[in-house]
């Protein structure tokens, strides 16, 4: 059971949304959507309405099911024990993947500055190295975490905002008109190309939900920094975006590897460049912290609610879910070893599609779960129905490969589920268990 002197109000939960969600897509989403034009500015606000719409469905969650620690009690309540349970292990396992491409950020940001870091083995050797070295920070428990991401959210945002602001004063409307869509399909097929990208920068709009069993009045506390962790997050990042397609060519930002960085050092020379990548590396170590106190936080949810082996379950006196922190860093490690690429940005690109396709399934199951809490609720049944049409358009949108391996998982969560309840002499999870809905 957490102190209550541990736990941190909506400030600090906010601090968590929108840092997690302002991690490594505003520094590196610019330059792949480059292949894509400026045209992605309607992308980003066709995101930024379905993020606000599952942001509406993880608060009234909180609020109908204040006893449930997170997205996966939700869904438990909702739909019952076995989706409860894929949708724990979805969302656990999208962890590994997310917070392994963020990781790589921090790294990559620092090979720019130390060229030996560019060779496969020694980026994953450094990269292995910032996952352990954050776990240790984030023993220290959930205030240093909160605090932690939020000095590196000022610190990695200060530039940032600096270029989207200054930028403005040479954005260009010729060069933004003139990269408008470089595809060659239609305006439609251009901006639902954009969408699957667009939406990793939005992951971690639910973090307050998952880690509402560390916050104050969650009921109150959970909408308040869900909310407003999405509209600030949404700001600057359309903001931010805008203002490097009128300065950069779709064609510059697709070569660009530090778009950010490219502009300043166009603007202001190449130490303010220096000076970028270095506050984007900061940045992306705290969003990193903050991403492993959520998937340390799920799989503590899990295993209070018998969906997880209860053996990794356990805080220590700061309140830091140590058992689960030291497990996920060790699967990380072997993922990010596992998925060495010839070049960074192909290993990211792995790591990201499959943790986006998980997230949004995890993300669907919840709407469901609205809908079924809340039969006669009419504005419920249009939230949950219009984020669970987002949902679906979303993983239509993200490609065949990532589709197959969920499709893999989700065999493999199956399997799982019916392993643990036969092993723990349970009903199979086709049967209801006495408490889940009918």
């Amino acid at each position: 059971m957490r102190d209550e002197r541990t736990k941190i109000g909506p400030v600090a939960a906010g601090f968590i949304v929108a840092g997690n969600m302002i991690g490594s897509g505003i520094f590196l989403l610019p330059a792949s959507l480059g292949e894509i034009g400026s045209i992605v500015i309607v992308g980003w606000m066709v995101v930024l309405a379905g993020a606000l719409l599952i942001g509406l469905v993880c608060s009234r969650l909180a609020i109908l099911c204040p006893q449930e620690p997170g997205l996966a009690g939700y869904v438990r309540t909702g739909l019952g024990r076995r989706l409860g349970f894929i949708a724990a292990f979805f969302y656990w396992v999208s962890t590994w993947f997310g917070n392994v491409a963020i990781a790589l950020a921090v790294t990559g940001y620092l090979a720019s500055l130390v060229p030996v870091l560019k060779l496969p083995l020694t980026l994953g050797l450094a990269t292995v190295a910032v996952i352990w070295g954050v776990t240790l920070a984030n023993m220290a428990g959930v205030r240093f975490t909160a605090r932690f991401e939020g000095v590196a959210l000022v610190q990695g945002l200060a530039p940032v905002l600096l270029v989207a602001i200054l930028g403005w004063w040479w954005f260009d409307p010729t060069v933004f008109t003139a990269s408008w869509n470089v595809t060659g399909l239609s305006a439609g097929g251009a901006v639902a190309h954009s969408l699957a990208s667009i939406i990793w920068a939005f992951l971690g709009l639910e973090s307050a939900a998952v880690v509402a069993a560390v916050v104050r009045q969650p009921e109150r506390n959970v909408p308040i920094a869900t909310l407003g962790g999405i509209a600030v997050a949404g700001l600057v990042y359309i903001t931010a975006c805008t203002a490097l397609t009128g300065v950069l060519s779709a064609a510059e930002l697709r070569a660009s590897t530090a778009p950010f960085a490219d502009v300043a050092t166009r603007l202001w020379g190449p130490v303010a460049g220096t000076v970028l990548a270095v506050c984007a590396m900061a940045k992306a170590a705290g969003t990193l912290a903050g991403w492993m106190l959520v998937g340390a936080e799920t799989a503590e949810a899990g295993a209070r609610l018998g969906l997880f082996p209860r053996l990794l379950s356990g805080v220590n006196r700061h309140g830091a879910p140590v058992r689960n922190l030291v497990f996920m860093a060790a699967l990380m490690s072997v993922v990010c070893l596992a998925t060495l690429s010839p070049t960074l940005g192909q290993q990211f690109d792995t790591v990201v599609n499959l943790a986006v396709v998980l997230n949004v399934i995890v993300y669907a199951c919840a709407c469901a779960a609205l809908l079924r809490l809340t039969p006669g609720r009419r504005w419920d049944i249009a939230v949950a129905g219009g984020g669970l049409l987002f949902c679906v358009g979303l993983l239509i949108t993200t490609g065949v490969e990532a589709m197959l391996v969920a499709a893999g998982l989700l065999a493999m969560g199956m399997a799982l589920s019916l392993i643990r309840h036969a092993t723990a002499g349970e009903p199979p999870p086709s049967r209801r268990a006495e408490g889940d809905p009918a």
